[in-house]
């Protein structure tokens, strides 16, 4: 009986000492400022359900290898995409003749800029995968199995007021965003990239038909969600805007982060330490931290050297900063990085996730409401260089050099929409 009971003690001594335990972080070290590859879907559009696919006069060409971008809130097309498939621009008409055709204002990394909206559009999407058969019309039906939609793509950017590299660079951009991500469950296979010669393979799963245990992951972290809808603006008002759906955020939604319990990202340097809601975005090479927040952690911007083609920081040695020019919609600028001493992630296990010598571009992503005045500056942006491989990168010359190539920490990564988790394994 003796025996027995010292048993029993000894079980709730070492339950007692497990609850008190601390969670053990888990250490990732050696990311770079630059991830070397983002997700891509193929996909295929329609006019009606069943009809037939919209495809290149005169040829066979019908996929469209689009960005698939947490960060984007819509459907974007590029011009010479919507204009190779004969994709029709939404018009309004007017008394008078003064009609024409309908704009959309989006905001990105580099500002707003202009586009029009396309016809209603039905897509279907296929993995994106070396296997996948993106060139057999007879393959088309067996290929691309996920159908969604319909969905006003935006048709741009048309403004053509960013620099020349950037319209260059944009000229053939697709980029599938969250609309096609809404209820779905997006798995990442990131380890090819760890060759430094493969890309990501990527599929979008139903989950009612995706295959058991297809979103299982050793690490879960819970996302906030946050519309930008009302930080856009479509002319005229009446006209039927692109479609939409909501950004994931690791944190709360930064709209209405008092109602969101959502572990929020943690960000310490040099003794302090802030949290607050990062933008988790796959269309993002690189990492960013508000001038605001960096600012907090005791790193601000030398005078005189923001917006230029000389950033330099202030606070932070200058051998340990690195200097990146990022672009996308509105743009393009050159920001200034440096590397925190740990960006932190909470996960549904208990245990944290904690990146060392974590690199951030000090950058600002700021949207305005245009009916309040009100505006909204990003904590931060999480990118696609904190889950696959990723490298230093030189611009100092005319072309640039990677260089520190390391491989990423996961093999897969999940983002499970629907149930508002990112899958890390």
């Amino acid at each position: 009986m003796r025996n027995r009971l010292a048993r029993w003690l000894t079980f709730l001594l070492a339950i007692c000492l497990w609850l008190a335990a601390p969670a053990i972080a888990e250490d990732i070290e050696g990311v770079q400022p630059a991830a070397l590859d983002q997700p891509r879907i193929n996909l295929i559009m329609r006019r009606q359900a069943g009809g037939p696919v919209l495809m290149v006069a005169g040829q066979a060409g019908f996929n469209v290898e689009a960005f698939l971008d947490t960060g984007a809130s819509g459907i974007m097309l590029s011009p010479h995409t919507a204009q190779q498939l004969g994709i029709a621009r939404e018009t309004v008409s007017a008394p008078g003749g003064k009609g024409g055709e309908v704009r959309f204002e989006d905001v990105g990394v580099g500002g707003g800029d202009q586009f029009a909206v396309s016809e209603p559009l039905l897509l279907s999407l296929a993995s994106y995968s070396p296997s996948t058969n993106t060139d057999d019309t007879d393959a088309i039906a067996g290929t691309y199995t996920l159908n969604v939609g319909p969905f006003r793509a935006q048709i741009g950017p048309l403004g053509g007021g960013g620099d020349l590299l950037t319209a260059l660079a944009m000229a053939d951009l697709d980029v599938a965003g969250m609309p096609v991500m809404r209820d779905k469950i997006v798995v990442l296979n990131v380890k090819p990239v760890n060759t430094f010669s493969d890309t990501i393979r990527t599929t979008i799963y139903d989950p009612a038909t995706a295959p058991a245990g297809i979103a299982t992951c050793k690490r879960h972290v819970k996302l906030g969600y946050a519309s930008f809808a009302r930080f856009t603006t479509t002319s005229p008002a009446s006209a039927q805007p692109p479609s939409m759906a909501e950004n994931p955020f690791i944190g709360p939604n930064p709209l209405a982060a008092a109602n969101d319990r959502t572990p929020p990202m943690q960000a310490a340097h040099h003794g302090k330490t802030i949290a607050g809601s990062w933008l988790l975005d796959t269309g993002a090479a690189a990492s960013m931290i508000s001038r605001a927040n960096a600012a907090s952690l005791g790193v601000t911007y030398v005078e005189g050297t923001f917006g230029t083609d000389h950033p330099k920081l202030a606070g932070v040695p200058a051998d340990q900063q690195f200097t990146l020019t990022v672009g996308g919609v509105g743009g393009s600028k050159k920001a200034a990085g440096f590397f925190l001493d740990e960006l932190r992630l909470s996960t549904t296990e208990g245990q944290p996730l904690v990146f060392k010598r974590a690199p951030v571009l000090v950058s600002d992503i700021t949207v305005q409401d245009r009916a309040t005045g009100k505006s909204l500056t990003l904590d931060g942006v999480f990118g696609m260089n904190f889950l696959t491989a990723s490298c230093m990168v030189d611009e100092s010359a005319l072309l640039p050099d990677m260089k520190n190539m390391t491989a990423g920490a996961f093999e897969k990564i999940v983002i499970d929409q629907r149930a508002g988790v990112l899958g890390l394994q």
